[in-house]
């Protein structure tokens, strides 16, 4: 079969034009390039645009976080400051505790951002090698920590505490510990002492020292107490200047400066609190007088206040309008056992109970036999009639009549206070309608001018302001019928300090004769006396009349000096007048603050005794020269013996 030679070289002109581009091929290809190219860009486009679309709210802080990294060295140091000074404040200061927690917060904040915008790098350091040391050393500490606090909790919970001195000096006594054993109620002691004690310019320095030894024992004792039994037992001391609502709670108005210096029993759930007066200035009895008023402010014990009777006195339990019946139940209410002690006239084997906190007599109509007046005056002097030496000094309340027998007048007239003749009247005063009825103002020392004030004793403010003002409150006019005037006198010798409790108008007089109600001013050989003149007085003595002073008055303590309070009148605290005025308060006052000093208990004080070791010369030698190179020496050896073993 042939070929056509026309068809072969058609064929072969194809197949040569075939094998080579042409130019709209080549062209096409170009456009398809750019055509894919475009197609990736656009997709590129598209795949930014889902990625932007789908970023997290991290992803867009992450920018600031990244930059509040780069200070996180200073931030740690901050959250550390800011800890540390948050944690001082809620510890120490409570005032601003508010602010020490806002610290802790700011503080612990600071950490925690730290340490999430540095959570890799703080998980790689957790997990090195230094890390997982550090790990394991914090792990030990906190466990040595964690034995360490629940040791102290055992300990504080099972104390025991030894007092090595040979007297004890630093332990309680059986009585006081029993006490607090068998507490079951919450008793809190607060001391009112300021915290700086200033010595005025030109003072002597030595009043701030024993002040400031004073407040150590009351410190001592009160740890002692605390000690004793923590859970029913807490103290406090609270500086007046800085906390007077405190003592407004506790004192009423009464000045800062009569509070410095009290301790106050409290009971804590309760209303009965006992503000304790110390039996002597060196506060040696302290612990006897916190264990009176714990029993006080318990009701496991009460103060006795005995109302002497056999002499015609009043009756304590009769109900009648001249009976004391509501002295009686308003005694009781001050938390005061009240009894009665009876002395027959016949009798003379007699004696103040021990237990006496107060002895009253009221309205004595018949005379007092001399073995009684006798008793009477040593019980006032502190001693028993066998001679031997009570606690304290006594507490007397006199309520007496212009008809007063003249035993007792001569017996009060031996402690500087005379019991005048007559009553009286006070035009300006009197309750009308009833002359006979003396309406008295009692003293207010804070209504006195300051200059007056500045030259009153210490002792006759202190006085008035528990007497007649108490919690800064004055009484109202006390109602006395019948009341005889009082005459106070002293024998220059110092003994005694009279204080006025009330006074009547300037335009009173004293009249000798019950009948008549005007007095007599002409002629004036004939004309009554003129006031103003004292119902009612209180008298601090540390003897009778021509006792002999004593040969260091620097050695008298407060439990030397006996206390009277003497009414010219009886009626204003008896049934028919006990509500009106502020009789029964001024009663009541003057009882609290005669028997505020008197403890139940007689717990003697420990002596304080001198132990010297003594040593001749070369005895002296070898502690001296033991002290200082033996101890030394052997130190240094060990340490030399370490170091050559170890080297």
């Amino acid at each position: 079969m042939s070929e056509d030679p026309t068809n072969a070289g058609g064929d072969w002109r194809r197949r040569r034009r075939g094998g080579r581009p042409s130019r709209p091929a080549a062209s096409e290809d170009r456009e398809a390039m750019e055509a894919a190219s475009s197609d990736d860009e656009s997709a590129d486009l598209d795949a930014d645009d889902e990625e932007e679309r789908s970023r997290t709210l991290f992803s867009f802080l992450e920018p600031s976080l990244n930059a509040v990294g780069t200070f996180g060295t200073p931030l740690v140091i901050a959250g550390i400051v800011a800890m540390v000074a948050g944690g001082t404040l809620v510890a120490f200061v409570s005032s601003m505790r508010l602010y020490g927690f806002i610290s802790l917060g700011f503080g612990a904040a600071l950490l925690v951002l730290v340490g999430l915008i540095s959570l890799s790098s703080l998980v790689a350091a957790f997990i090195s090698r230094t890390g997982r040391y550090g790990v394991n050393s914090l792990i030990m500490l906190a466990a040595f920590l964690g034995i360490i606090i629940v040791a102290n909790v055992a300990s504080f919970s099972n104390n025991a505490r030894m007092d090595v001195t040979a007297t004890n000096q630093y332990s309680l006594a059986d009585r006081t510990e029993q006490l607090l054993d068998g507490l079951d109620q919450d008793i809190e002691l607060i001391a009112f002492y300021k915290a700086e004690v200033s010595i005025p310019p030109g003072g002597n320095p030595g009043g701030a020292f024993q002040l400031l030894n004073r407040e150590e024992k009351v410190r001592e004792t009160f740890r002692e107490f605390e000690a004793a039994r923590p859970t029913k037992i807490n103290t406090s001391f609270v500086d007046p200047d800085v906390n007077p609502q405190r003592v407004n709670q506790y004192f009423g108005t009464t000045p800062i400066a009569f509070v410095n210096e009290s301790v106050v029993v409290r009971l804590r759930d309760g209303d009965a609190i006992e503000v304790i007066q110390p039996s002597d200035a060196g506060y040696s009895q302290l612990e006897q007088d916190l264990v009176t008023s714990i029993l006080v402010v318990t009701g496991k014990e009460k103060k006795a206040i005995y109302f002497l009777d056999g002499h015609g006195e009043r009756s304590i339990t009769s109900p009648g309008s001249e009976g004391y019946s509501n002295v009686r139940v308003g005694l009781e209410q001050d938390n005061y056992r009240v009894e009665r002690l009876r002395w027959s006239r016949i009798e003379e084997d007699v004696t103040v109970p021990d237990d006496a906190a107060l002895l009253v007599i009221a309205r004595p109509t018949e005379d007092l036999p001399e073995p009684h007046a006798q008793v009477i005056n040593q019980y006032l002097q502190g001693k028993n009639p066998d001679g031997t030496d009570r606690r304290s000094a006594g507490r007397l309340v006199f309520l007496g009549d212009p008809d007063t027998p003249d035993s007792f007048r001569q017996f009060l007239a031996t402690w500087g206070v005379v019991i005048g003749e007559g009553y009286i009247r006070d035009l300006d005063g009197s309750l009308p309608g009833n002359p006979h009825t003396l309406r008295v103002e009692t003293v207010n020392p804070l209504e006195l001018p300051g200059q007056l004030v500045a030259q009153i004793p210490r002792e006759i403010l202190e006085t008035l302001l528990n007497i007649t003002t108490p919690r800064g409150k004055s009484l109202d006019l006390v109602h006395m019928p019948g009341a005889a005037p009082l005459q106070s006198f002293d024998d220059g010798t110092g003994l005694r300090q009279p204080v006025p409790l009330g006074f009547s108008s300037a335009n009173s007089y004293v009249i000798d004769d019950v009948e008549r109600t005007e007095p007599r001013t002409e002629p004036p050989e004939e004309a009554d006396p003129v006031g103003p003149f004292t119902p009612i007085t209180f008298v601090r003595a540390l003897g009778p009349i021509g006792a002999s002073p004593p040969s260091n008055p620097a050695s008298v303590q407060e439990s030397d000096i006996a206390s009277l309070v003497v009414a010219g009148d009886s009626d204003f605290v008896a049934n028919s007048f006990y509500e009106r005025g502020s009789g029964a308060d001024l009663f009541l006052n003057s009882v609290n603050y005669l028997a505020g000093d008197y403890s139940l208990l007689s717990l003697r004080p420990k002596a304080l005794t001198v132990r010297e070791f003594n040593v001749d010369r070369n005895q002296e030698n070898f502690v001296k020269f033991s002290s200082w190179l033996l101890l030394p020496g052997l130190l240094g050896l060990m340490a030399a013996m370490v170091w050559w073993i170890r080297r």
